[in-house]
C-alpha cells in the first residue's frame, strides 16, 4: 500500500472510529429533540470536524418537520430555515436518498441564494438519514474546519453516522409515542369515579393510585403524586371493622392468579375516615404469563348506603303517615257501612267530614311525593310568568286555613309591590308547605302573617309564625329531607314540605331561606324571586311620563 493510500486508511479508521463513538453517544439520549441536537453537535465537533452542521428532519411527504443546528445563532438558523422552505432545501437529496458531496456550494443550482446575513459558506457535504426506506430527513455539513473541501473518507464516517442516528431518532419518537400514550392513560385513570391502585409483587405494595384513590385515601388535601402505603395510609377492613389478614386481601389474591368481583369492604384511610368500597381485583400477568402486578378498583358505595338509608327511612315515613289518614278513612267507612243506620245524623256528618279531611292529607301526600320524584329525575320545569303576589297569598292562606280553623292568617302585602317572574301554580304549592309548616309548629290561635316588599331587581315573601322557632343547627338544616324541627311526636309530617319548597323555587330561579330570633320565638321563611321580565322597562317608561312607578 502506497504512503498515500495508508493515510487515506488512517484517516477513514480514526474518523470511523469517532462516528461509532458519537452514535453511541446518541443513543443514550431519549427524547427526539435532545437525539437530533446530540446528532448534529457531534457530526460538527467529532466525526467531520465542521464549522456548521445542519440536520432537516422531514415528514413522508418531504415538509420540514424540525430543522437543527451547531454553529449557527439564533437569528441565522431561523434565516436559513426560511431560506430552505422557501428553497426545498429537502429537495433533490431526500427524493433520490443520495449522498451529495460539493467543493463550491454556488456552482449547485439547488443552493444558489443563499440569505446574505449567514457566514461564509463553499463546501457542503449532506447524507440522507434512512431507516429502511423511509427517509427521516438530511444531515449537511458546512466548512471544514481545516478549510480542506469535503472528501469520500467524510462523507463514509457521516454516512456511518447517519445510519445509526436514524436508529436513534426511531427509538426517540417510539419513546415519546410511549409517553404520549402513558399520559393519556394517566387523564385516563385520574378522571375516572373510581380508585385505581396498581400493586406489584410480591408482597402487593402500591405502585401507582390515580388521583380519585389518593383523594380517598388523603381525603380532599391529599397530596398529588404522594402514593400511599399500605399498613400505614390504608388498611382494608373486613364486615366486623378488624384488619384483613394478608392473604386474605384483594390486591394480594389477584397477584396469586385469582380475581376478586364486587367484594363489599371498609377502607381504613389516613384521612381519618372509614370508606365503605366495593372492590374489583385482577392480575395483569405479563408477556411470560407471570403475574408482577395487580389492578385493584375501588368504587366508594357511602352515596349508594347513604341512597339505601333514605330509601329505608323514606318507605318508614311512608308507612307512618299513610297509616293514619287510611286508618281514619277506612275505619270511618267501615263503620258508617256497618253501623251507619244506627248512628244519628251528627255523629255521620263528623265521620264523613273526617274521612273528606285524611282523603284530603293523603291526597297533598301523594301529590308532594309526585312533585318530588320529578324533581329528583330532573322532571320539573317552570312556566314562569308574571305574578301577583297579593292574591295567590290570599288564595293559598284561605286553602289551608280551611283545613286548619285554629289558626288566624293574615297577608300584608302592599300594593305597589310589583309582580314577581314566577310559575304560578309550583309558587302556591311553596306558598301552602309554608303555611302548613307555620301552622304545625304553632300554638292554637297564633296568628301567621304574610308580608311582601321589593329589594332591587327581587320580590320578597315572607311568611312569619310565633312557634317554636329554631336554634342555629336547625336553621342550617331545616331544607334538609326528612328533617323535622323538634321532638312533639304529636306534630305530623314526612318532613318533605320544606325540602320541595327549596326545590320548586330555585326551579323558577329563586332562592329560599329561614332565620329565627332562637327557641320559642317563632320562625320567617323568605322566597326571593326577579321582578317579573318588562316590568322594570314599563315602571322606568311610565316614571319618565309622569305617571308614578307603581
Amino acid at each position: 500500500m502506497s504512503v498515500g493510500g495508508a493515510r487515506r486508511a488512517s484517516a477513514l479508521n480514526s474518523r470511523l472510529i469517532a462516528a461509532y463513538e458519537a452514535a453511541l453517544a446518541v443513543a443514550r439520549e431519549v427524547t427526539p429533540e435532545a437525539v437530533l441536537q446530540c446528532i448534529v453537535d457531534l457530526a460538527r465537533e467529532r466525526v467531520v470536524p465542521a464549522r456548521y452542521a445542519i440536520l432537516v428532519a422531514a415528514n413522508g411527504a418531504g415538509s420540514i418537520t424540525d430543522f437543527i443546528t451547531s454553529g449557527l445563532t439564533q437569528e441565522e438558523r431561523a434565516s436559513l430555515r426560511t431560506w430552505a422552505e422557501a428553497r426545498h432545501l429537502v429537495g433533490e437529496p431526500i427524493r433520490r436518498t443520495v449522498p451529495i458531496l460539493l467543493p463550491d456550494i454556488a456552482s449547485h443550482p439547488e443552493f444558489i441564494g443563499f440569505p446574505p446575513e449567514l457566514p461564509s459558506m463553499k463546501t457542503l457535504l449532506g447524507v440522507p438519514v434512512l431507516l429502511g426506506e423511509r427517509v427521516l430527513g438530511t444531515l449537511y455539513l458546512t466548512e471544514r474546519e481545516d478549510g480542506e473541501p469535503f472528501d469520500e473518507v467524510d462523507l463514509a464516517a457521516l454516512q456511518v453516522l447517519a445510519a445509526h442516528a436514524a436508529a436513534a431518532i426511531d427509538r426517540a419518537e417510539a419513546y415519546r409515542h410511549a409517553e404520549q400514550q402513558r399520559d393519556q392513560l394517566r387523564v385516563i385513570l385520574d378522571s375516572l369515579p373510581a380508585g385505581v391502585l396498581m400493586l406489584g409483587a410480591p408482597d402487593g405494595r402500591i405502585e401507582q393510585a390515580n388521583s380519585t384513590a389518593v383523594e380517598m385515601i388523603f381525603g380532599a388535601t391529599g397530596l398529588t403524586g404522594i402514593l400511599p402505603v399500605y399498613g400505614r395510609d390504608v388498611r382494608m377492613l373486613d364486615a366486623d371493622a378488624k384488619p384483613l389478614p394478608h392473604e386474605q386481601r384483594p390486591g394480594v389474591r389477584a397477584l396469586n392468579g385469582e380475581e376478586t368481583r364486587n367484594q363489599q369492604l371498609m377502607l381504613d384511610c389516613a384521612s381519618g375516615k372509614r370508606v365503605p368500597v366495593l372492590i374489583q381485583a385482577a392480575p395483569l400477568p405479563d408477556t411470560a404469563g407471570a403475574c408482577e402486578r395487580a389492578l385493584l378498583v375501588l368504587q366508594d358505595v357511602t352515596q349508594l348506603r347513604r341512597a339505601e338509608q333514605l330509601k329505608d327511612d323514606f318507605l318508614s315515613l311512608i308507612s307512618h303517615e299513610f297509616r293514619t289518614p287510611l286508618t281514619a278513612i277506612h275505619g270511618g267507612a267501615h263503620l258508617l257501612t256497618e253501623r251507619g243506620e244506627a248512628l244519628d245524623e251528627e255523629t255521620r256528618r263528623e265521620i264523613l267530614a273526617d274521612i273528606v279531611v285524611e282523603s284530603d292529607r293523603l291526597d297533598r301526600m301523594l301529590a308532594n311525593m309526585l312533585t318530588l320524584t320529578a324533581v329528583m329525575a330532573g322532571r320539573l320545569t317552570s312556566s314562569t310568568e308574571p305574578v301577583l303576589v297579593a292574591p295567590l297569598a290570599r288564595e293559598a292562606c284561605q286553602e289551608v286555613a280551611e283545613r286548619t280553623p285554629t289558626h288566624s292568617f293574615r297577608v300584608d302585602v302592599p300594593p305597589d309591590v310589583p309582580p314577581a317572574e314566577g310559575d304560578p301554580a309550583l309558587l302556591a304549592q311553596v306558598l301552602r308547605n309554608l303555611y302548613e309548616n307555620a301552622a304545625k309548629y304553632s300554638p292554637p290561635g297564633s296568628e301567621i302573617v304574610t308580608t311582601g316588599y321589593r329589594q332591587d331587581a327581587t320580590v320578597i315573601i315572607e311568611v312569619a309564625d310565633n312557634g317554636i322557632g329554631m336554634d342555629a343547627a336547625n336553621v342550617e338544616l331545616v331544607f334538609e329531607r326528612y328533617h323535622r324541627a323538634g321532638d312533639d311526636p304529636t306534630v305530623r309530617g314526612m318532613g318533605l314540605g320544606l325540602y320541595l319548597s327549596r326545590h320548586l323555587v330555585e326551579v323558577q330561579g329563586g332562592r329560599i331561606s329561614a332565620s329565627s330570633a332562637g327557641l320559642g320565638q317563632g320562625a320567617t321563611f323568605a322566597v326571593t324571586l326577579p321582578i317579573a321580565r318588562g316590568w322594570m322597562a314599563a315602571a322606568q317608561e311610565s316614571a319618565a311620563n309622569g305617571n308614578g312607578t307603581g
